[in-house]
């Protein structure tokens, strides 16, 4: 058989380069992996010197960089009925951009009826926690599908710059029937004393 002319450089290759490769040691080989641990090692070593704050989760703690900030997110379920899934949703913007409660209350309302399909406010003002702090309400229909209406209650309540609003779901009857329960949870909230 005639080997064409480019394969022919590939014939004659010494072989040596593969035999030093299958005489390395078990420790030559775990070099680079030594090496790797230890720049690993290094860099954990610097996120040592970085500013960081404590960050405290639901049940964990850790050391949050300092320049990062903290957009949690709660959610409360409940029941499912009529195929809804109940909640109380909280979100904390912790710097009222508006000089009152209530103008940032008006302009999430506001938000509302413009994004939602059929958004319709069925009642809005101010409202008390069950301790006594001001608060402000809405009370919202809407429908995410042609056949589903969600009724929803927005609770808005201020502590220093920070506002807090508590949003719940629910289906034309557990308005009725779970409603209550869950606006006396919403109402109770507290801010902790830090």
């Amino acid at each position: 058989m005639k080997i064409p002319e480019y394969y022919k450089q590939f014939q004659n290759q010494p072989v040596e380069e593969e035999k030093q490769e299958e005489k390395e040691s078990p420790a030559e080989l775990a070099e680079p992996q030594q090496q790797k641990q230890q720049s690993q090692k290094s860099a954990q070593s610097a996120t040592i010197k970085d500013k960081t704050v404590i960050f405290q989760g639901n049940g964990f703690t850790l050391n949050q960089l300092d320049d990062w900030e903290d957009k949690t997110l709660y959610t409360l379920t409940g029941p499912v009925t009529d195929g809804v899934q109940h909640n109380v949703i909280i979100t904390i913007d912790k710097e009222n951009p508006f000089d009152s409660l209530e103008e940032y209350a008006e302009w999430h309302i506001k938000t509302l009826e413009t994004d939602l399909k059929s958004c319709i406010i069925l009642k809005k003002g101010e409202t008390k926690l069950t301790d006594g702090t001001e608060a402000y309400e809405a009370v919202f229909s809407w429908y995410p599908t042609d056949d589903l209406r969600i009724y929803q209650h927005q609770v808005f309540v201020q502590f220093g710059k920070t506002v807090y609003k508590l949003t719940a779901s629910f289906t034309k009857k557990t308005r009725q029937t779970l409603g209550p329960q869950v606006l006396r949870m919403m109402l109770s909230l507290i801010r902790d004393q830090k």
